[in-house]
């Protein structure tokens, strides 16, 4: 069984290229030690077939389906079991975090899969830097970790660290449609424009977090079910929300008071 981290992205600077593997996004990012599971059964086969189960459910997967075509060599029947610890459409990385894990269970390595994933994932507009990121995490890891992405696409300079602080993770909202807001060439100018309000900030969860609340209000990327959230919180405690979704990320001295006020909201996980 492959496993790859879910990643909240907090902050992302579009870089566009007609390369796919070219094309991505530079920014700040959170990867989690939960996100997906992929298990396979393979057996030769003159033309490829494969299917994708999430428990007894079978379930279409595209861009999981597609960065598995990228990554093979020849055909075979594949049947994949997939496990996923976090929601869709919550800002989590997982449609990326999904398609990195099959294509390791695969066993091409951690760089063919990486780049099989990430042309997927720019092909259907799911994601522009979950894949760089979440491959970065498992090159460093264990464990969860801040990455800065600092160059785009396959190839690009993504450097991380563990994690310096406790994180409380507030699943809220219903979620939203990634690929609604990256085919939106209006949607690129805003977010370009707020991304590049200031510098990179250090590599401190505090930094990562400040950087993000502010990303998301010159963006209009916070949705109001994580405003209200992060309306709750006290005095010196930082949190923002993770995109493209309505899942809430907060940090503070004291995590715990915190987190059980954020219950109220949604399901709180800690880390």
């Amino acid at each position: 069984m492959s496993f790859a981290p879910a990643h909240l992205s907090l902050l992302f600077h579009i870089h566009p290229d007609d390369d796919p593997l070219l094309h991505g996004s530079t920014g700040l990012g959170i990867c989690l030690p939960q996100g997906a599971y992929a298990a396979l059964e393979r057996q030769p086969a003159k033309r490829t077939s494969i299917a994708f189960y999430e428990g007894k459910r079978k379930v279409k997967e595209p861009v999981t389906r597609r960065a598995v075509e990228l990554a093979l060599d020849g055909p075979e029947k594949l049947t994949f079991w997939l496990r996923r610890e976090m929601p869709l459409g919550a800002g989590m990385g997982m449609s990326g975090a999904t398609a990195l894990a099959a294509c390791l269970e695969l066993g091409v390595g951690l760089e063919r899969a990486m780049r099989a994933a990430h042309q997927s994932e720019i092909e259907h507009s799911t994601g522009l830097g979950d894949v760089m990121a979440q491959a970065a995490a498992l090159r460093d890891g264990p464990g969860a970790r801040l990455v800065q992405r600092r160059s785009p696409g396959v190839g690009g300079d993504v450097v991380t660290s563990p994690l310096d602080g406790a994180l409380a993770l507030c699943l809220c909202g219903e979620g939203r449609n990634t690929s609604d807001v990256l085919k939106d060439d209006g949607w690129h100018e805003i977010i370009n424009g707020a991304a590049t309000a200031h510098p990179l900030p250090p590599l401190t969860l505090r930094a990562f977090l400040k950087a993000g609340r502010l990303f998301s209000e010159l963006s209009g990327l916070m949705p109001p079910e994580a405003a209200a959230a992060l309306a709750e919180l006290p005095m010196g405690a930082v949190g923002t929300v993770a995109h493209l979704g309505t899942a809430v990320i907060v940090t503070d001295e004291d995590i715990e008071p915190i987190a059980a006020e954020l219950e109220q909201f949604g399901e709180v996980r800690r880390f």
